[in-house]
């Protein structure tokens, strides 16, 4: 019997290893997400708002990234290329415009540029035009953008925030307990006199199966809520628009819809990395999965979702008006 030369076995083992760690990195096998059908919330059902809702909003993709499915979806194919958008969200409502997230702001290069060397090869990015650049070039006055809310603060989240210096930022406090390099965040983002912080404060008044959420114009178009799981303070959004649709903005709680459809969470070696709690962030999973089952028209927006975005839209497209619309 012919024997392998210790180079060649050593070849083949290294191999092996690399092999099996990227199927483990990838998340295979499957982390199940478990969904106890008894423990039903007192309702799924997602209110209406009070009276006749005026608000229509737009998403602005400021970057975007290819990848492979497997990268941003357990279970994802390894043969299939996805682009992922870094995206913001401009709403506006009678009372008040604002941005949720700001995506890939003025100075994303030189901010870049503070991570370690496998972060930039993990979360490379191309960018596209920034939030702040596209308002401007439809002649929104950036100064009328008085509050700018996030979904956390990670990097490709809050590169923009200090892009809009005359606006309040609105965060759940617990976001800036520990926003280190490693966990996706760069500080200097939003560190900061200049910073003018309103943190969120969310009430005890039950929205849907949430025991709290902040109904922050008071006729029950915009309303956040706290989800678990993805960071220590991440926030969802409720949009009822003017032609009686309702969204959900769900920041990076999955990265694509088809994680709260099928129950997926990121590959695992995205968990590690970005993820702050992962057995809670199952639990949100469930959760939005049981909305869309009891709320069949409920379209939920994920903020790196470039396949569920690309339908609705881009700025200046307007989505949730009784018209097509674009900014003029």
């Amino acid at each position: 019997m012919k024997h392998l030369s210790k180079p060649k076995s050593i070849s083949i083992l290294t191999f092996i290893v690399l092999v099996s760690f990227t199927l483990f990195f990838l998340g295979y096998p499957n982390e199940n997400i478990q969904w106890d059908v008894s423990s039903n919330p007192i309702t799924n059902q997602i209110p209406k708002p009070k009276g006749k809702s005026n608000l229509v909003f737009s998403i602005l993709k400021t970057g975007e990234a290819k990848t492979l499915e497997g990268f941003v979806i357990e279970g994802g194919s390894i043969l299939k290329m996805v682009t992922v958008s870094h995206s913001s969200f401009y709403i506006q409502h009678p009372k008040g415009n604002f941005l949720f997230d700001t995506g890939l702001g003025t100075n994303i290069e030189e901010q870049f540029t503070v991570f370690p060397f496998y972060l930039k090869l993990l979360m490379e990015y191309k960018l596209i035009e920034t939030t702040k650049s596209q308002l401007q070039s439809n002649k929104v006055d950036i100064n009328s953008i008085e509050d700018v809310f996030f979904s956390h603060l990670h990097w490709d989240h809050a590169s923009g925030l200090k892009d809009f210096p005359n606006a309040n930022i609105h965060s759940v406090k617990e976001e800036l307990n520990n926003p280190k390099i490693e966990l996706g965040y760069i500080p200097s983002q939003f560190e900061g006199e200049s910073v003018k912080w309103k943190y969120l404060n969310f009430s005890n008044t039950p929205y849907a199966s949430y025991a709290k959420s902040i109904d922050w114009y008071g006729d029950g178009t915009v309303v956040f809520v706290p989800m678990k799981g993805h960071s220590e303070g991440s926030v969802g959004l409720f949009l009822h628009t003017e032609n009686g649709e309702t969204y959900f903005l769900t920041g990076d709680i999955v990265w694509r819809k088809e994680g709260f459809v099928n129950l997926k969470h990121k590959p695992r070696g995205a968990r590690w990395i970005v993820d702050f709690d992962v057995p809670t962030l199952g639990e949100e999973i469930v959760r939005v999965h049981k909305l869309l089952i009891d709320n069949p028209g409920l379209k939920v927006i994920p903020a790196h979702d470039y396949d569920t975005q690309l339908p609705l839209g881009f700025y200046p497209k307007v989505i949730g008006g009784n018209k097509l619309l674009t900014m003029e």
